[in-house]
């Protein structure tokens, strides 16, 4: 296990929908809100002749706003291409959640 998952427990993300559109919001239920640093979104891969064509991560902004976290979708396709990405919240140690799959349109 990699030594970050040893500081401490992972935030869970609770409830996230499964699409999201371009300039919209995301809104991310967690019980671990005040302690979130960072949202971010992985493109799932694709890989071919050893090679993963769809790498992409994006740090997303944020706001807590009642204990759930409103999270800033990418603005257009240039910052982010439509697809499936993994939405991972990050604590204040550093730790990520398990993943939650988003598919951005």
């Amino acid at each position: 296990s990699p030594p970050y998952l040893f500081k401490g427990p992972r935030s869970t993300i609770s409830s996230a929908p499964a699409t999201a559109t371009y300039g919209g919001t995301i809104t991310v239920e967690t019980s671990d809100a005040a302690r979130i640093a960072a949202v971010s979104l992985v493109r799932l891969g694709s890989v071919t002749h050893a090679f993963n064509q769809n790498q992409e991560f994006l740090e997303l902004p944020f706001a807590i706003v009642s204990g759930v976290l409103t999270v800033q979708a990418p603005a257009n396709a240039n910052l982010a291409p439509p697809g499936h990405y993994m939405l991972f919240i990050l604590d204040t140690n550093g730790i990520p959640s398990v993943a939650a799959i988003l598919k951005l349109q």
